[in-house]
């Protein structure tokens, strides 16, 4: 806590990144940048690469087998690999991988997990720098997998800085190359246009590094502001990279003029501005980690908006209770937004547009989005719907049966509405078995007859307080159920919150949409694949304990919070 209240001038070394010497490659105008102002700490990294163990052993069973299999030469890949370089490349990357699935492994090809990382743009082209353990060894890995793969890029030199370019062999085919170059303790990877190789390059091998560069500022007074750890944070800014593309001068849109994708001198200035004035809406993203340890990640993005559009939208939302962050229960959900007043602000924005329609040429489509959106939204809207208010539901667990429909639970849902005594009378009039029961606001529950309940032997009761009709299903849930409509309303601005079992969760979306399995008919590498993807999935359901998400409009925008436990 006290190293993020620290002011400026005395800005901690760590938490300003003072040893990630790597940001001082970013330039102070690109569009965006992430990093990590301090190496992952090791026992975290060693904990989750244990937890994560089942997926290597799996990856490296299915390694060895393509490599048995090529070497053999009877891999249906194999002959793939003579005429697709990318399969070639990706039974050379088996070969090198083979065998060195792990922390001392991926060490021994000069790589280190636990290194310092940036990702930035030159322009809007991405550039990515991490710290090596080994650069001589790398160099050789990256060598031998060019080799094995039949790919021709052979070491090039500028200025005396070694570095490959995998390109194809027609630009008009792919006019972006990838570009990998080993520094002294780094390794460098971009994709970058051919066209500029000349301008671009030299930023790329650091030979033209910035003079000054604030990015280390930016992200350390990033996680200042937002209370983020070290380990991980970042910026876009949407204004920035859209310039790229409306400025004519910018070297990707000159990139993309000799691409022939357009050409920015056609871009009117009206077309300039309009763009801007929709993108100023939103025009940065942030994120950052807000907890990093052996038992619980979390992590949270910020979409910034202007004031009086954050303050619009947060008078959208329905302050109800929120999920419960340490519940046991299979599911706790919360979502609480006004109908009524989200339909009056979408007509209002519509109706701007249709009053005053964009000029740009390549903004008509918005134009008559509007047109088609207000005539939908002057449709008269149901009670009901101009009533609600939110929904919360609260399960301890949910059953399917074989074709994967619900056939029974266990829990609360609430539905809120504008009145409740109103909802209720109006259901009254259209089920004559729902009129017999006499619900009125603060009462004990009561239930529900079998007539009402589409499932067989199912025990449900029904309780009203001043703001929603409360449901408990299951014997026994009805003890709770006026504790649980009574709950305390979140924070301000909270929109949706849900806290969860990460593995039921897994479980229950399993069994809805269960992968068929493969016999690799269709090829080793996808049979190997799947079998990758489902021994992390498992891997994953084994570690996950619970999950916290929620989602508030706040006074600069949305926020975005994220939490997930692990098992010991």
């Amino acid at each position: 806590i006290t190293l993020f209240a620290c002011d400026r001038g005395g800005e901690p070394p760590d938490l300003a990144g003072a040893g990630n010497t790597l940001l001082d490659y970013i330039p102070a105008d690109t569009p965006y940048l992430a990093a990590n102002l301090e190496p992952l700490p090791e026992d975290v990294v060693d904990a989750y690469l244990q937890r994560l163990q089942p997926v290597f052993d799996e990856m490296q069973i299915q390694l060895s087998a393509a490599r048995r299999e090529l070497e053999a030469g009877q891999s249906e890949d194999a002959s793939m690999a003579g005429e697709d370089p990318a399969a070639r490349l990706a039974l050379a990357l088996i070969r090198e991988l083979d065998g060195k699935l792990s922390r001392a492994g991926l060490s021994a090809l000069g790589l280190d997990v636990l290194s310092h990382k940036v990702m930035y743009g030159l322009g809007a082209f991405p550039v990515l720098r991490m710290g090596l353990s080994d650069p001589v060894a790398l160099r050789a890995s990256i060598q031998r997998v060019l080799a094995d793969a039949g790919i021709k890029a052979p070491e090039q030199t500028y200025q005396g800085i070694p570095f490959w370019r995998v390109a194809a062999d027609d630009p008009q085919d792919a006019p972006l190359g990838l570009y990998i170059a080993i520094m002294d303790e780094h390794l460098a990877v971009a994709a970058l246009p051919l066209s500029a190789e000349p301008e671009l390059l030299p930023a790329f091998l650091g030979l033209d590094r910035p003079e000054t560069t604030d990015a280390r500022l930016r992200l350390a007074k990033l996680n200042r502001d937002h209370g983020y750890t070290p380990y991980g944070s970042g910026i876009l800014d949407l204004h920035l990279l859209a310039d790229q593309f409306l400025q004519t001068d910018t070297v990707t849109a000159r990139a993309m003029a000799e691409a022939g994708h357009y050409d920015p001198a056609s871009i009117t200035a009206a077309c300039v501005s309009e763009i801007h004035e929709i993108i100023d809406n939103t025009p940065r993203v942030t994120a950052g980690t807000t907890e990093l340890s052996r038992s619980a990640i979390a992590y949270q993005y910020r979409i910034e908006s202007p004031a009086t559009l954050a303050g619009q939208l947060a008078g959208l939302v329905t302050r109800l209770p929120g999920a419960d962050a340490r519940s046991q229960r299979m599911l706790d959900l919360s979502f609480g937004l006004r109908f009524g007043a989200a339909r009056d602000f979408l007509q209002e924005k519509a109706t701007a547009i249709v009053d005053d329609p964009y000029q740009c040429e390549h903004l008509q489509e918005i134009n008559s989005s509007a047109e088609q959106s207000l005539l939908q939204l002057s449709q008269p809207m149901p009670p009901f719907m101009n009533n609600f208010r939110g929904l919360r539901i609260s399960l301890s667990e949910i059953m399917l049966n074989q074709a994967s429909i619900p056939s029974a639970a266990r829990g609360h849902l609430a539905l809120h509405v504008l009145q409740p005594e109103m909802f209720v009378g109006m259901a009254q009039m259209f089920l004559p078995d729902l009129s017999e029961l006499a619900l009125t606001p603060g009462a004990e529950p009561v239930q529900l007859p079998a007539s009402l309940i589409p499932v067989p032997d199912l025990v449900a009761f029904a309780a009203m307080s001043g703001e929603a009709i409360g449901l408990s299903v299951g014997a026994g849930e009805e003890t709770s159920l006026k504790e649980f409509l009574g709950h305390e309303p979140g924070p301000e601005g909270m929109f949706f919150s849900a806290s969860y079992d990460t593995a039921a969760y897994l479980d229950y979306t399993g069994e809805l949409a269960e992968p068929a399995v493969d016999d690799g008919s269709d090829g080793d590498l996808a049979h190997a694949s799947q079998a990758i993807g489902m021994a992390a999935r498992s891997a994953f359901r084994d570690m996950a304990d619970r999950s916290y998400t929620t989602l508030r409009f706040g006074p600069a925008g949305l926020v975005i919070d994220g939490h997930m436990t692990f098992k010991p």
